[in-house]
């Protein structure tokens, strides 16, 4: 389990990574004019949100490489959501994210090692 929360959470904050970035550029792209009829606010927030899950996404996957899956599950998971709730089709880059949380929460951590006499 730990393993797949680590691919998951490296796949999953690199899409969410790549998307927030083509989101930033597309929108500073964009005409004035253009701009003013259009509510951007929503996608350039999510942008922001998708690049910080780039960095919550591995930073979660080698938590639960080194088991600590807890701790991965609560860095992956709001991670994947927070984008959502602003613009919901970023979810089909950030559910990697998702999964990799979920699965985070399976992984056993490891028994303590005991001093030998």
């Amino acid at each position: 389990m730990h393993i797949a929360g680590l691919i998951l959470g490296i796949l999953g904050g690199l899409a969410a990574g790549a998307l927030g970035m083509t989101w930033l550029s597309d929108v500073s792209s964009v005409d004035p004019e253009v701009a003013a009829l259009a509510d951007l606010s929503g996608i350039t927030t999510a942008g922001y949100l998708l690049i910080l899950a780039l960095v919550l996404g591995i930073t979660g996957g080698v938590l639960a490489l080194r088991r600590k899956g807890r701790w991965a599950a609560a860095l992956m998971i709001p991670a994947a959501v927070a984008p959502a709730i602003v613009e919901p089709s970023a979810l089909v880059f950030t559910f990697l994210l998702l999964i990799g949380g979920l699965l985070s929460l399976g992984a056993k951590p490891r028994a303590p090692a005991y001093a030998s006499s």
